[in-house]
This record gives C-alpha cells, structure tokens and sequence, in this order.
C-alpha cells in the first residue's frame, strides 16, 4: 500500500511541476498594463476628454471669429461712408 500512494504521491507532485505560474502572471501583467492604457487614454494628458474640450473650444473660437469679421466688415462700411462725405481737401 504504501507503494501506491508513493506513486500518487510523486505523480501529483511532478502534475503540480508541469503546472506552472507563468501564465498566470503574464495574465495578470496583460491586465494591469491594458487597464493602465485605457485609464491613460480615458483622464491622461491626451485623454478624449481634453480632445473633447479641444473641440467644444474651437467651435466657440470660430464663431467668436465669425462675429467679429461681421462686426469689422459693419465698421469699415460704415468708415468708407463717412470718409466719402467728408470734403476733399484741395492740394496747394
């Protein structure tokens, strides 16, 4: 009997030696760099929310440029109106 369970005994140890943690730990590596990339991509300093910010941000500047270029081409309208009512001055 004690041949027996010997033999159990040295086949689960060499079962538990083909049996390794490596995987395992490249498991667990493979996890943490994936969940370090997403929480880079999502809050880091490139982050789609800076980009979102970045494009909330130009929409607003181009508009203000809009309103602007509208007001400025109102104001030299108005200029050339009134240069063109101010008399000529008669060279000597």
């Amino acid at each position: 009997m004690s041949k027996i369970s010997d033999e159990i005994v040295e086949e689960k140890l060499h079962s538990e030696d083909n049996y390794s943690f490596i995987p395992n730990v490249l498991i667990v590596l493979s996890v943490i760099i994936a969940a370090i990339f997403i929480g880079e991509t999502l809050f880091g300093k490139n982050s789609l929310e800076v980009y979102l910010s970045l494009q909330k941000d130009k929409k607003h500047l181009e508009e203000k440029i809009y309103k602007i270029q509208y007001e400025n081409a109102a104001l030299q309208k108005e200029y050339f109106e009134l240069k063109s009512l101010l008399p000529k001055e008669e060279s000597e």
